[in-house]
């Protein structure tokens, strides 16, 4: 018998395609996911959530478009150690465009809301000045009397439903909260049309005849026992 000897085989090498394309895959899993990209998403999703409800959460479309900046300079420094650039040019322009959007909105509300013959009016106008010897802001004693128009929020009672009568508080906390509000930063209304509130937590915009009791009002509620000041309303929104 006779055998045939055979050389052995060189071992079958993987093509330099699929080898660099390995290689990218790898470099790509131990890529790290921007942080500032995701906050600048996050903050997009909230802006567009809130940023038309108040003033104060415009600063989230902000914040989308500040993150968007610094994840997009960290790509630029980094380019082959972070992903998620398109999660943060998206955050990035949806931050810009709700920013400008939604501060104009608030802008031509601000401009626009007060009803003719009316005088605008804030709880930063009304609180107590230590500086005075007054138990009330004398601010005050130039707005009696005076058609006026003031924002603010329902504070709850035993009744919230087809309110005729209730008060009146500046700060979110205070109405809804548990807060416990200065006779000065509270303001009594007195529906006078035909026209009732429900408690919620909408900011309401009330307008009508500021009262000032010097000598303070006594009230139905426990927890603000005494008011310094009223408004007849007859405008409420």
């Amino acid at each position: 018998m006779s055998s045939t000897l055979q050389e052995p085989q060189p071992p079958m090498q993987e093509p330099v395609d699929s080898i660099n394309s390995n290689l990218a895959e790898n470099e790509f899993a131990y890529r790290t996911f921007s942080k500032a990209a995701i906050a600048s998403i996050v903050f997009a999703v909230l802006g567009a959530l809130t940023s038309f409800l108040a003033i104060q959460m415009v600063l989230l479309p902000m914040m989308a478009a500040v993150f968007g900046v610094v994840a997009l300079l960290s790509f630029r420094r980094y380019p082959d150690e972070l992903s998620g650039k398109r999660l943060a040019q998206i955050g990035l322009i949806a931050g810009i465009v709700l920013f400008s959007t939604s501060l104009s909105y608030h802008v031509y509300i601000y401009n626009t809301e007060v009803p003719e013959g009316y005088q605008r009016i804030s709880f930063g106008e009304l609180r107590y000045n230590k500086r005075s010897t007054l138990p009330f802001n004398e601010k005050a004693q130039v707005f009696d009397g005076q058609k006026v128009f003031l924002k603010g929020y329902v504070r709850p009672s035993t009744k919230r439903r087809k309110l005729t009568d209730f008060i009146l508080v500046g700060d979110f906390g205070d109405c809804c909260f548990g807060g416990n509000p200065d006779p000065t930063e509270v303001v009594a209304i007195r529906i006078k049309i035909d026209q009732t509130v429900d408690h919620s937590y909408a900011l309401r915009k009330i307008g009508g005849t500021f009262r000032l009791n010097e000598d303070s009002r006594i009230t139905g509620d426990n927890e603000v026992p005494k008011v310094f000041y009223e408004i007849d309303a007859d405008y409420i929104r």
